[in-house]
This record gives C-alpha cells, structure tokens and sequence, in this order.
C-alpha cells in the first residue's frame, strides 16, 4: 500500500469522525486533556563562588555523596553531575558549574564561578526551599578550603 492511498484512508476515517458529534466531543476531549499532561519545567537556581570550577564541582559532589544521593552521571569536563536520593524514589538533583562565561540570571554575587541547581521530586520542579540548604553546605564546604 503506498503512502498516498494510507493519507487517503487516514482523510476518509477522519471524515466520519467529523460527521458523527459523538466522535468529534470525544476527540476534542481527548486532545484538550493531552495537554494537562505537560510536565512543569524545574527552575535552576544559581550562586556565584570564590573558588574554582574544579574546587565547586568537588564541594558538589561530596555534599550529595553524604547526603545519601547516588551519582548516575558525572561529567568533570563538561561541569555536570546528575544525582538521585537513594532513600526516596523520584528526587533527582541536577548541579552545573561554569567558570568565566556569562553570569546567570538572577546572580547578585562576586565571583567567576557559577553553581546552578535544579531538580525534581515526584516529577514536581524542586523550589527555593530545597536547593537554598544545598547551596549552603556547597558554599561552607568551600569556606573550609585552604
């Protein structure tokens, strides 16, 4: 069967989805819920530090370490680590750190190193509330450096 006779058939079916009311509520129905289904995007949050990108990227990945998070991907080239808490199912964290590009939104602080969090639980973008404490232990593991 060519592609054309399969537009054609796919067009002939359409057609009578059309006619009927029944079928036209219900596929409206259903395209209308398909898109209740989009996922809220996680906002990144980010710090600047007085260190750098190494020194950061190590303070990282040693907070979540004790924090009990497995690392499932990390990258010291790139700046990346990718982490989930062992403890619950569906928290993932996801740290990047950037060094001399531009400052990220939202930044106020001195420094040429940038720390961004972002993550989830549940599916659900993580808030201030849960990333504030991490960037704090990052930033005094950072303080202790000699």
């Amino acid at each position: 069967m060519s592609m054309t006779d399969r537009f054609c058939r796919l067009g002939k079916c359409l057609k009578r989805l059309v006619r009927s009311p029944v079928a036209t509520a219900g596929l409206l129905l259903s395209l209308t819920l398909t898109g209740c289904a989009v996922v809220p995007q996680a906002e990144p949050r980010s710090i600047a530090v007085e260190a750098n990108a190494e020194q950061t990227l190590k303070a990282t990945l040693s907070m979540l370490a004790e924090r009990g998070f497995v690392i499932r991907h990390g990258d010291g080239d790139l700046g990346q680590i990718d982490a989930v808490l062992a403890s619950r199912s569906g928290y993932e964290i996801h740290a990047e750190v950037t060094s001399g590009g531009p400052r990220p939104v939202g930044v106020i602080q001195p420094g040429s190193t940038y720390l961004t969090l972002s993550g989830r639980r549940g599916g659900q973008p993580l808030g201030a509330e849960s990333l504030d404490p991490l960037f704090i232990d990052v930033q005094q593991r950072l303080s202790t450096l000699p």
